[in-house]
């Protein structure tokens, strides 16, 4: 059965023109899972291996475990439905934003991606984080492939 997928894998890498050698790892974080597998394939069959955190405190634990990463590409909120963290938790990751925050202090240089619907985001990035780039929600397979 390995062997079947494995083919198929090659197969498809080879119609598109990629190899099979990972360019990297990459980091999605989404509570969307639906999303999150989107976007994993469209990375995957760009040659890029996908780690995938459903929010913000679960990719920071992975970013320490695995990072840094070529690219961290986050939505801006997350709505599990699981228990909102009290507000008095001040190290509780919220949102797109802190985790950019929490990641440039553990690697300043980190590649990230912000993909989301919401309006005006850029307006509040902090400056500290001009060099993110937003990726605005409905997106195509193009405009994530050239992110990449």
């Amino acid at each position: 059965m390995k062997k079947t997928s494995k083919k198929k894998t090659s197969r498809h890498l080879k119609s598109t023109g990629h190899t099979a050698a990972p360019k990297g790892r990459i980091l999605e974080v989404s509570d969307d899972q639906p999303v999150r597998e989107i976007i994993a394939a469209i990375c995957k069959s760009r040659g890029f291996d996908v780690i995938q955190a459903r929010c913000g405190d679960e990719a920071i634990n992975l970013f320490r475990k695995c990072g840094p990463f070529v690219l961290v590409l986050s939505d801006l909120y997350w709505y599990d439905g699981g228990i909102e963290p009290p507000l008095s938790n001040t190290k509780a990751i919220r949102h797109g934003i802190q985790l950019a925050l929490a990641i440039r202090k553990l690697a300043p240089e980190q590649n990230i991606v912000i993909h989301t619907a919401a309006s005006q985001v850029r307006e509040q990035i902090p400056k500290e984080l001009g060099d993110i780039r937003i990726l605005e929600k409905p997106f195509s397979r193009e405009e994530l492939e050239s992110l990449l």
